[in-house]
C-alpha cells in the first residue's frame, strides 16, 4: 500500500496543482479522470514496445552514441509521446469542455499522468522506495510538463483563427515533447559516465521555467478573464463579453450582470457573435431621358462679354528719376587754402 502511495503520489499532487491554476473555468473531475485513464490504457501498447524492441534487442553498454540516441528519440521518445498524444486527441480536444487555451495543458497533462502513473507504478515495485523519491522528483514531473508543451500549442491551435495554423502548432507542441524525452532519456541513459545524470536537474529547471511561462500565457489568453475597464476595475464582464459567474463575482466583488441583449454565446466561448445590422436597400431612382437640343439653341445663347486686358504695370521709378524724393548728394564746397590749412592727398592736385 505504501508503494503504491509512493507511485501514485506525486501525479496526484501534479495534478491538482495544475487543477488549481485554472482560475477562471476550472475543468469537471470527471472528465480529468477519463483523460487520466485514456493515458493508462496508452501505456499499455508502449510497454509492450519497450520490451520487445528495446530491452531485448538492444545492450545499452554496448551501443555506440548513435545507436543510443536512436533509441531514445525514436524508439522511445517518438512512441511514447506518439501515444500520449493520441490519448490526449481522442478524449479531451474535442470535447466541448475543452473551451479555452487552458484546457488544453489540463487534458494533456492528465493523459501523460495516467501513462506515468502506470510506468512509476513498475518502476517502483523493481526499485522499492528510493526509486519512488528519484522519480517523484525527475521523470513524473518530466512526463507532466512534456504533456503541457503539446496541451499548450494544442491549446492555442484549437483557437486559432487561421486554419492553416492549426496543424502547425499541433506539430511544434509535439516535436518539443519528443525532442525533450529523447534528450532526457540519453542523459538518464549515458553509459560513458557515472554522473552524466547529473545534467538531468538543468534541463528539468528549463523546463519548470518553460512551463510556467506556458501556463501564464494560457491563462491570460482566457476568454472568461474577467475584464477590466480604464481605471483598473472590474466590470462584472468576461473579456469575451460574457458576465461574470456568480462565484467569480462575489470573489472579485462585483455585482453579477446580466448578458447583452445582442449577445449571442458560442460554443467555444472565445468571441461574442453579435446579429449582423440588418442594411435597408433604397429604392431606384426613375431613369430620367435627357433633353434633346433644340438646333436654335446656339443662336439665342447670350453673347460673352469681352474681358478687357489689364493695363500694363508702370515700371518703378529710380533713385535718379525726378520725383522720386531723393536727391543726389552735392559735393562739398571747395576750401580755400591758407598757410595753416593742412594738404589733403586724397584729391588729385590740378595745374594752377
Amino acid at each position: 500500500m505504501n508503494i503504491f502511495a509512493l507511485a501514485l503520489g506525486p501525479v496526484v499532487a501534479i495534478l491538482f496543482f495544475l487543477w488549481i491554476k485554472d482560475r477562471y473555468e476550472r475543468e469537471p473531475l470527471k472528465y480529468l479522470l477519463l483523460t487520466l485513464c485514456a493515458g493508462v490504457v496508452a501505456a499499455i501498447p508502449v510497454i509492450i514496445v519497450e520490451i520487445l524492441w528495446v530491452h531485448i534487442s538492444y545492450d545499452i553498454s554496448a551501443l555506440t552514441t548513435g545507436e543510443l540516441a536512436f533509441m531514445t528519440f525514436i524508439e522511445i521518445g517518438l512512441t511514447e509521446e506518439f501515444f500520449k498524444a493520441v490519448a490526449f486527441f481522442a478524449t479531451a480536444y474535442w470535447s466541448k469542455h475543452m473551451n479555452e487555451p487552458y484546457d488544453g495543458i489540463m487534458y494533456a497533462v492528465a493523459a501523460a499522468l495516467g501513462f506515468a502513473a502506470i510506468e512509476n507504478v513498475m518502476y517502483v515495485l523493481m526499485g522499492g522506495v528510493p526509486a519512488a523519491f528519484v522519480r517523484a522528483l525527475t521523470a513524473v514531473p518530466a512526463h507532466a510538463m512534456m504533456g503541457l508543451f503539446i496541451g499548450y500549442f494544442a491549446g492555442r491551435a484549437k483557437f486559432a483563427k487561421r486554419k492553416w495554423v492549426k496543424p502547425f502548432l499541433i506539430l511544434t507542441g509535439f516535436s518539443i515533447a519528443v525532442f525533450l524525452h529523447g534528450l532526457y532519456d540519453l542523459i538518464a541513459m549515458w553509459p560513458y559516465h557515472r554522473l552524466a545524470w547529473l545534467w538531468l536537474f538543468p534541463l528539468l529547471g528549463v523546463m519548470v521555467v518553460a512551463s510556467l511561462l506556458f501556463i501564464r500565457d494560457a491563462r491570460n489568453r482566457s476568454p472568461f478573464k474577467p475584464a477590466v475597464d480604464e481605471y483598473g476595475r472590474y466590470t462584472g464582464y468576461t473579456v469575451s463579453g460574457r458576465p461574470l459567474p456568480p462565484k467569480v463575482a462575489a470573489k472579485l466583488g462585483v455585482e453579477p450582470r446580466l448578458p447583452p441583449e445582442d449577445f449571442v454565446p458560442t460554443e467555444s466561448g472565445q468571441k461574442p457573435v453579435l446579429p449582423k445590422p440588418e442594411v435597408r436597400k433604397q429604392p431606384a431612382k426613375p431613369e430620367t431621358k435627357a433633353a434633346t437640343p433644340y438646333f436654335l439653341d446656339e443662336y439665342f445663347k447670350p453673347a460673352r462679354k469681352e474681358e478687357s486686358p489689364l493695363p500694363a504695370p508702370e515700371p518703378p521709378t529710380t533713385p535718379t528719376e525726378p520725383g522720386f524724393g531723393y536727391e543726389s548728394p552735392k559735393e562739398p564746397p571747395a576750401q580755400k587754402k591758407g598757410p595753416d590749412t593742412p594738404k589733403d592727398y586724397s584729391r588729385p592736385e590740378k595745374d594752377e
